[in-house]
């Protein structure tokens, strides 16, 4: 598990949110999208807390070897990590996990998100648009404080969210476009789906795009499933997920799933 200290060389406040940028170029190097960093979240002299936290790569660039955070303070460590300024210099391992795979067929892709590992698909739309792929994300949360902004992703992509909580992604993957078929759903009309979600939302969200589509197919939907994973090698067991081939670790054996792996 490669150990890191970068150096944190911009930070903005993006509503409730922190944006950091960090000179990170092993981890800019090697990081895909899906993956998440586990960072110590304390001084340096402090134990306390104890337990990394798991940030998920908004966005990484090779060649100027940073990469981009997203921080929600969800808790008392991010609340720690989102008030570093520049110059501080951070402890990291990673970048760790499965990422997400992208047909070399896919065109058009649909991104839906909630929660902190909403900026994975932040990462993903940046990959995807290097490759000529186009898209929409939808992204929806109980406040809209803790909705990403549009100038965060690649002009290749729509954005729609929205602020009246997490469930209500579902009802934006319902909607039909404008002027066609109650069956051009977003879901029919995408090539490929990522979706990053909570375990709670995982049982409706395969309902959902069992219903959009005529066939479901493995590789069509893959989900990054948010959660924590206090130690990334799958040692704790305490990021335990059910899958069709029985218990898996969210932290080693993903955090990436096929969503057909996960679907009741």
């Amino acid at each position: 598990m490669p150990h890191q200290h970068p150096v944190i060389i911009e930070r903005h406040e993006i509503g409730a949110l922190r944006s950091l940028r960090l000179l990170a170029p092993e981890i800019a190097i090697a990081a895909q999208p899906g993956q998440y960093v586990l960072a110590a979240c304390k001084p340096p002299t402090s134990y306390d807390p104890m337990l990394r936290r798991a940030i998920f790569v908004a966005g990484a660039n090779p060649h100027a070897g940073t990469i981009d955070l997203l921080v929600q303070p969800d808790d008392r460590g991010n609340a720690w990590l989102c008030e570093q300024l520049v110059g501080v210099r951070l402890d990291l391992l990673g970048p760790q996990g499965r990422p997400f795979k992208l047909d070399p067929r896919t065109r058009n892709l649909l991104l839906a998100g909630t929660g902190t590992a909403l900026p994975a698909l932040l990462f993903l739309a940046q990959r995807a648009a290097a490759k000529g792929i186009a898209g929409v994300l939808f992204a929806a949360a109980a406040d809209s404080a803790y909705l990403p902004p549009a100038f965060l992703l690649p002009p290749e992509f729509e954005y729609q969210s929205s602020a009246d909580g997490p469930a209500s992604l579902m009802d934006m993957l319902a909607v039909p476009s404008i002027g066609h078929s109650l069956f051009n759903t977003p879901i029919a009309w995408a090539d490929q789906i990522c979706f990053a979600l909570s375990e709670d939302l995982l049982a409706s969200t395969a309902a959902a795009v069992r219903n959009g589509r005529m066939r479901w197919e493995r590789g069509f939907a893959f989900v990054v499933v948010d959660g924590r994973m206090p130690c990334g090698i799958g040692i704790c067991q305490s990021c335990l997920i059910t899958t069709h081939k029985g218990l898996r670790t969210r932290c080693k054996d993903g955090p990436v799933f096929d969503l057909r792996e996960l679907a009741s």
